[in-house]
């Protein structure tokens, strides 16, 4: 816990010492303690904000530098981030009142809002996906699937397999289905689409033949091909599926009536995820590598730096979230049959506490 700084203690003084002398030296100690008071934040000053995320992933790598770099603290903040093993209750905490923010993906908050939710996004984290996934090695072979198979015809391939996704209802899920129904079959009659966990637990699914195909954030496909389990299949962050240049990947959600009540606070966690985003654009991978590492400390080295090399590219440098990008996040859930009718824009997202708006 952080402590107020300044606080001047002054011991008892004999009583032998002169007036004028005492009358000195409670002057300069209490100019000190001033000085210190005037320059420094006392510890009612910061403000403490809850933030959730689903899970541990480099999709949240603007809140992993932001934390890493003291970019909350420096805003006066003391965030508190609660990772919440899969998408969906971290909206829902959020919704309760448990959370004030949430960095999500906009698919997210179209299914609250669709139920009828208030939760309004404020910024970009992410403005292009990076859900990945990756195919057996045996299975690849078995299909003539390879690096160079077009991205139409990998999906066709996928009749009779087992496609694993973190959980129902998660975004991973949701483009499960749009892969699936964009190979012109169904859900779970053509191709099984099941939620077989995040992480560790989605490779050894994979691994142990459980699912032949594997969906969710980088760096986790990324991890079962690095130990040879399978190779890319569908790799949205290097832009295979073209109709999906941009997205709501991970965007700053908050319930519109914290938002009235705190708008400084909620313009401080704008600058604070802003200013990371930028330091990561301006570094190296190894640089955020060794920023980042200790949130990721069973993920090898190489892998992790390689992996943020390919998450670089749909950092938001600005926190603008664009019509196309919202068209297209929805489109995604319409066409995976989770969405009749898209939104306005102006009712999932508002620019009022971007840097220069107020």
């Amino acid at each position: 816990m952080l402590r107020p700084r300044g606080e001047a203690e002054i011991v008892e003084t004999r009583k032998n010492v002169r007036g004028l002398i005492l009358k000195s030296v409670l002057a300069v100690i209490l100019g000190v303690a001033l000085v210190f008071t005037a320059a420094t934040p006392s510890e009612s000053a910061v403000k403490r904000v809850v933030i959730t995320q689903a899970v541990e992933s480099l999709a949240f790598v603007s809140n992993y530098v932001a934390r890493a770099n003291g970019y909350f603290a420096e805003e006066g903040l003391a965030a508190e981030v609660i990772s919440t093993r899969g998408g969906g209750p971290d909206i829902k905490a959020n919704l309760a009142g448990q959370a004030d923010f949430s960095i999500a993906a906009g698919t997210y908050q179209i299914n609250a809002v669709k139920a009828g939710g208030a939760l309004i996004a404020v910024m970009s984290c992410l403005n292009r996906s990076i859900v990945n996934s990756a195919i057996r090695t045996d299975v690849a072979k078995k299909l003539g699937i390879t690096a160079k198979t077009p991205y139409k015809e990998k999906l066709k391939k996928m009749k009779g397999l087992t496609v694993g996704a973190t959980r129902p209802g998660a975004l991973t899920y949701n483009q499960g289905e749009y892969w699936i129904r964009q190979a012109g079959f169904t859900p779970n009659k053509e191709v099984k689409l099941i939620g077989a966990g995040a992480g560790p637990v989605l490779v050894a699914a994979l691994q142990r033949n459980k699912i032949q195909i594997a969906i969710q954030t980088i760096p986790v496909p990324e991890t079962a091909i690095f130990k040879g389990i399978g190779i890319p299949f569908v790799t949205n962050s290097a832009g295979d599926d073209p109709e999906m240049d941009q997205f709501m990947m991970e965007v700053l959600l908050v319930r519109p009536d914290y938002a009235k009540k705190n708008p400084e606070t909620v313009r401080k966690v704008v600058r604070a995820l802003l200013k990371a985003n930028n330091w990561i654009a301006k570094h190296s991978a190894e640089d955020i590598r060794k920023k980042i590492q200790l949130y990721f400390a069973k993920t090898d080295k190489n892998l992790l730096r390689v992996s943020i090399e390919a998450v670089k590219t749909a950092v938001s440098l600005d926190g603008k979230i664009t019509q196309r990008a919202v068209d297209i996040t929805q489109n995604l859930l319409i066409a995976a049959g989770k969405l009749k009718k898209a939104f306005p824009r102006s009712t999932l997202v508002t620019d009022e506490y971007l840097p220069g708006k107020m």
